[in-house]
């Protein structure tokens, strides 16, 4: 897959797999962006991942939004494996 730099950066913040709030993406990019800018970039990383089954998800906790990669498992009733 091409990423940007830009996602490139997200996604190495991301690639723990552990929640990542607003501020700590933010720091991953230039200093002169806004959150609206993150989201556009998360929405345009999930476009690419989720054929490889792979996501980004929002996690809400304490009133605050989180962003965590992860990998999906096949359902056993789908019939992928």
């Amino acid at each position: 897959m091409d990423f940007t730099d830009t996602q490139e950066a997200l996604l190495a913040v991301l690639s723990d797999g552990k929640p990542h709030d607003r501020s700590e993406l933010l720091s991953a990019m230039d200093k002169l962006t806004d959150f609206k800018t993150v989201r556009v970039h998360i929405s345009n990383i999930r476009k690419k991942l989720r054929p490889r089954g792979e996501e980004i998800v929002c996690e809400y906790a304490n009133r605050r939004t989180f962003y965590r990669h992860v990998r999906l498992l096949p359902s056993a009733n789908d019939g992928r494996s």
